[in-house]
């Protein structure tokens, strides 16, 4: 189980390929599946979180002490070019990502900025009735703000 954001909750424990299917992935992608990408994918794989470059440094520095923060920078533009992961933008907040790629959606906790992933097939099914421009919608996201329910125990108020 990785734990990759700066919480004190435990994470759900998650799958995580092993170094030849994440190298297979990232070969796959278009890219050399080096021990930096190999380390930072997998600790991205490795969460349900959405954490930030920084807190995925944090994660990978113990298997690679002499990474620069830069490099994991450059290394998740690379994995989000090739596909392999998505930036998750809050409003106000430090870019998150998720190695999720699958279309899905997002609850964001308005108290303690947790991000999770939720599906919804009604939501998933809406195409945009934008005529705009000449713009052609692709695709859906959401996101719904709220309070979490680890912050409705901590606060049964509902006061943030």
């Amino acid at each position: 189980m990785t734990t990759i954001a700066s919480t004190s909750r435990p994470l759900p424990s998650v799958h995580v390929p092993d170094a030849a299917e994440l190298a297979r992935r990232i070969r796959g992608a278009g890219l050399k599946a080096t021990p930096q990408r190999l380390a930072i994918y997998g600790a991205l794989m490795g969460t349900t979180e959405h954490p930030t470059v920084e807190a995925i440094h944090e994660v990978v520095r113990p298997k690679l002490p002499a990474l620069p923060l830069g490099t994991v920078y450059k290394t998740i533009e690379s994995l989000e070019e090739a596909g392999l992961v998505m930036e998750v933008s809050l409003p106000g907040n430090a870019k998150r990502y998720d190695a999720n790629v699958e279309p899905h959606h997002h609850l964001v906790c308005t108290s303690c900025h947790r991000v999770l992933d939720f599906r919804d097939g009604a939501l998933d099914a809406i195409r945009p009735r934008v005529r705009w421009s000449g713009f052609r919608p692709t695709h859906v996201k959401v996101q719904v703000h709220g309070i979490c329910a680890d912050c409705q125990k901590s606060d049964p108020t509902g006061s943030e």
